[in-house]
């Protein structure tokens, strides 16, 4: 069975599936092919994530359709700082984004922005300090009243935070942005600092997030896991999906 001449029949296979497995489409191809092996199915999975027609969601889960990336862009303001931080601080991991970017994720517009820089713990202080001599409206891990009392007067505000190990990071014209995983997390993680974008207008964030974009739950419930949130993940999850957790 080949993949081009099938492709109308692989797809009203899954249509009608929110997700399959690997196993899934071993057992779709082995219909017709009885004595197909593992390793063929495995090649054609990868043509058909490659030509747009499966998208993966994790390991060996998939869904129909193209992946399409999820990246916050910076402005070019914003791009100048991430510059002159990996200027001065060379050798250390940080990343940058812009609430700006979740706009298109609201059921709400929240009209409260600014620029987080996540960076090593051990470099907070020294980055924080650089910052904040060209702009003073930065803040380091702010609590949720300085926030409401503080940040949000302000103009242009920047957020200094720790970066947690081995959180999911991507590059985005020359920038160190969070992957889409990441910022979900985050937004459970750090309720102090996203308490404006909490209840169901978290739920609505998460919702369009994984109805828009590929998101690969695997990376989103590993990352929630170095952050103590996997319940809390997984409740959300659940509750898009219509499901009670049991």
């Amino acid at each position: 069975m080949g993949i081009k001449k099938n492709t109308e029949t692989i797809f009203q296979y899954f249509e009608n599936r929110k997700s399959f497995t690997t196993n899934d489409v071993y057992g779709f191809f082995s219909q017709a092919e009885p004595d197909i092996k593992r390793a063929t199915v495995n090649w054609r999975i990868y043509e058909l994530v490659r030509q747009g027609f499966f998208k993966r969601i994790g390991r060996g889960t998939y869904i129909l359709g193209k992946e399409i990336g999820f990246s916050p862009t910076l402005s070019k303001k914003h791009k100048i700082i991430f510059s002159r931080i990996k200027k001065q601080f060379p050798l250390i991991l940080f990343c940058c984004w812009h609430t700006f970017a979740l706009k298109e994720l609201f059921q709400h517009v929240a009209g409260k922005d600014f620029l987080l820089v996540e960076i090593e713990r051990e470099a907070m202080d020294a980055v924080f300090h650089f910052i904040k001599e060209t702009n003073k409206n930065t803040f380091k891990e702010p609590s949720r009243d300085a926030m409401e009392n503080y940040v949000f007067d302000g103009k242009d505000a920047v957020i200094v935070k720790s970066l947690i190990s081995e959180a999911p990071l991507q590059n985005a014209d020359s920038v160190t942005v969070p992957t889409i995983e990441k910022i979900l997390v985050d937004l459970v993680a750090d309720s102090e600092v996203f308490f404006f974008l909490q209840g169901q207008e978290l739920l609505n964030i998460f919702e369009n997030a994984l109805g828009k974009y590929t998101v690969n739950r695997d990376r989103l419930l590993r990352y929630a896991k170095r952050r103590n949130k996997s319940e809390e993940l997984k409740n959300i999850l659940a509750q898009i999906n219509g499901k009670t957790k049991e």
